[in-house]
């Protein structure tokens, strides 16, 4: 974000448009394309773009005609953003974080897949106290150039190894794309179905066939791919057993 506020605004556009047009079949050309999809919008949009894993125009484009989203749905998040200049991007986005991610996304999987295995997850860095010392450091001791939490881990090297503290970061998503093409395939083919997406009225099932076919062909669309079976199971489990 640091680099983007002093780049002019046809610098931007441009790289996106380049960006654009490398291939979506490898985990590095897309990261490539994502860094600069929204290079090109302003700085309250850009910095709320960085918690994107789906492309609102797609979104929309999966959706009937006759009920395709018209507004804007982030408008209500855009709307915490402080405008104050003063206050730095990593702040900003640290109240994005709190306010919707943490809260909709990281802990609510966390405690429903923790609770399912009769696992009790603590998460120490939640105790209030801890919180609200936090907030009160300054940006520059947060983040430091690409260093996250630098504070944190100038701290931590009083006790660990640095090649522990520095080492990259390991993620602990899930093969969706492997599962949605061999064990999962079958269970695509039958929640998206054109009658069953017909059948519910929500979504364009022409649409979605676009979208599970491109899949399938190489491009990564297994997000919405799996938010989609998600959300007709869901249906399926609480609307359609309560009617019947």
């Amino acid at each position: 974000e640091n680099y983007w506020s002093w780049l002019p605004l046809p610098v931007r556009k441009l790289l996106k448009q380049m960006t654009g047009l490398l291939p979506d079949s490898s985990n590095v050309t897309r990261r490539i394309s994502k860094a600069f999809k929204y290079a090109d919008l302003d700085g309250a949009e850009r910095l709320l773009s960085y918690f994107f894993w789906l492309d609102p125009a797609l979104a929309r484009s999966l959706f009937r005609p006759e009920i395709k989203l018209s507004e804007r749905p982030f408008d209500f998040m855009l709307e915490k953003i402080p405008a104050d200049p003063a206050i730095p991007p990593v702040e900003k986005m640290l109240m994005l974080e709190r306010r919707y991610f943490l809260v909709d996304h990281n802990f609510n999987y966390t405690d429903k897949m923790s609770m399912a295995t009769g696992v009790e997850v603590r998460v120490p860095f939640l105790d209030h106290r801890v919180i609200n010392t936090a907030s009160r450091i300054p940006a520059e001791l947060k983040q430091q150039g690409r260093t996250g939490k630098w504070i944190l881990k100038k701290a931590a090297e009083q006790l660990l190894p640095n090649d522990v503290i520095y080492r990259p970061k390991s993620g602990f998503g899930a093969p969706l794309r492997q599962w949605l093409k061999t064990d999962l395939a079958p269970l695509v083919a039958d929640v998206l179905s054109q009658e069953s997406i017909n059948k519910r009225g929500i979504f364009d099932a022409a649409a979605v066939n676009r979208l599970v076919a491109a899949d399938l062909k190489g491009e990564d669309y297994s997000y919405p791919i799996f938010a989609l079976v998600c959300f007709e199971l869901w249906c399926r489990q609480f609307l359609d057993s309560n009617n019947e």
